[in-house]
């Protein structure tokens, strides 16, 4: 009889985690969460900035198409007292956090985008065409474009699109 009380007394016992375990698990999320929480700011700010590579692929590919017709970026931005359809263009962007696209002249064919929401917000990012002749000479007449820069003053280098750093 003295057998079967304590096995009743020992199946009673609930089991269950220690104060210290759950506080050793609350310290582990916490120096997770504190690693995952910048890198994700890092990765949103990339994207935002991305953003706007992505949505000037047309205008770049109108500002190629000019370049491959007249050899250089005069008259880019305005032809016979009017806008060209790159002027059109560049109007047309937008974006989530996309301000507004500005032609910069026409001796460089490039284009500035203000950013109006999100981490970039009040920024902005210059985008150049790379523009080689046949010698492998930086120039700005003749040649073709063979890829794109982007710069900016107060956007750290580490936001901007991989595919147009310096």
């Amino acid at each position: 009889m003295q057998k079967s009380a304590q096995l009743n007394a020992r199946s009673t016992k609930q089991g269950g985690f220690t104060l210290i375990e759950l506080m050793i698990v609350v310290a582990i999320i916490g120096v997770l969460a504190s690693i995952a929480v910048p890198q994700y700011q890092n990765y949103v700010g990339r994207a935002q900035a991305t953003e706007a590579f992505t949505a000037t692929a047309g205008l770049r590919t109108d500002i190629g198409l000019y370049f491959s017709e007249n050899g250089n970026f005069v008259g880019y931005q305005a032809a016979n007292g009017s806008d060209t359809y790159i002027v059109d263009t560049a109007d047309d962007i937008g974006g989530e956090y996309i301000d507004d696209v500005e032609l910069n002249g026409q001796a460089s064919g490039g284009f500035t985008v203000a950013f109006d929401n999100g981490v970039h917000s009040g920024s902005s990012m210059v985008i150049q065409p790379l523009v080689e002749d046949a010698e492998a000479n930086a120039d700005t007449s003749g040649g073709q474009i063979t890829g794109w820069r982007c710069s900016s003053s107060d956007i750290d280098d580490t936001y901007l699109p991989s595919a147009c750093r310096k």
